[in-house]
């Protein structure tokens, strides 16, 4: 289930059409339906979805907000499109980030919180791997990541990860056929075991292995997509 981290960015009036709009297209430029790349003018997306444009650029206003697309003044706004550099950008940052997350919610627990919410996701991550539908996948192995930084109760980490969680997901759905499913389930309970033990430290190692192990495979997907016959790193 996808659940979005509050609080969101400031539009003029964040309906539930805005919102309907927002996940349409989120949607649609994860699964390519929206290329990379390509441009997303107001006019075009409001009679393709039914609505005005007020909407729709409210909508694409939290889009570039999570760093989706990029939007100019009387300009269209344009899909972002994912590089070695765009890759590495954002490991960089996750390595920064999630370590600091796991350790946070691992002393929370250690302090009485309830791990439950860490335990379903892990359990809603295994299903999807499971049932094979590639965008759940996606979604529910970011939601796992969501519920970590939940469970660490920074409302500042909180608002830093938004844009990471939702790039993660657009970055996951990429790499979803291409990555062992049952290493990364592995990688995961251990991780999540790791957290609910309460030991701070063993938590945070157990993120930062997990996260910087996903940053050549994922850089090496990314590479044979844009440049087909290219060699994988260490070929």
């Amino acid at each position: 289930m996808h659940r979005d981290l509050n609080p969101v960015p400031p539009v003029a009036d964040d309906t539930t059409q805005t919102r309907r709009i927002y996940e349409d297209l989120r949607r649609g430029i994860i699964t390519g339906a929206y290329g990379e790349g390509q441009k997303l003018p107001e006019a075009r997306l409001a009679e393709n979805l039914g609505a005005s444009r007020l909407p729709v650029r409210e909508a694409l206003a939290l889009l570039e907000f999570d760093g989706m697309v990029s939007t100019r003044p009387r300009r269209s706004a344009v899909v972002h499109s994912w590089d070695r550099t765009a890759v590495e950008e954002l490991f960089d940052v996750r390595i920064g980030l999630e370590p600091l997350a796991a350790r946070l919610a691992a002393a929370r627990i250690r302090q009485g919180h309830d791990p439950t919410p860490l335990l379903a996701a892990l359990r809603e991550s295994e299903a999807a791997g499971a049932a094979g539908d590639r965008l759940r996948i996606a979604e529910t192995n970011v939601d796992l990541h969501r519920a970590i930084v939940e469970v660490a109760g920074s409302t500042l980490l909180t608002q830093l990860m938004r844009t990471i969680l939702a790039r993660m997901t657009w970055l996951f759905y990429i790499t979803a056929q291409r990555t062992d499913d049952g290493a990364q389930f592995d990688e995961h309970r251990h991780l999540i075991e790791a957290i609910c033990s309460g030991a701070e430290r063993m938590a945070e190692y157990a993120m930062l292995t997990h996260t910087e192990g996903g940053r050549a495979p994922s850089l090496a997907i990314v590479t044979a997509l844009r440049h087909p016959g290219a060699e994988s790193p260490g070929a």
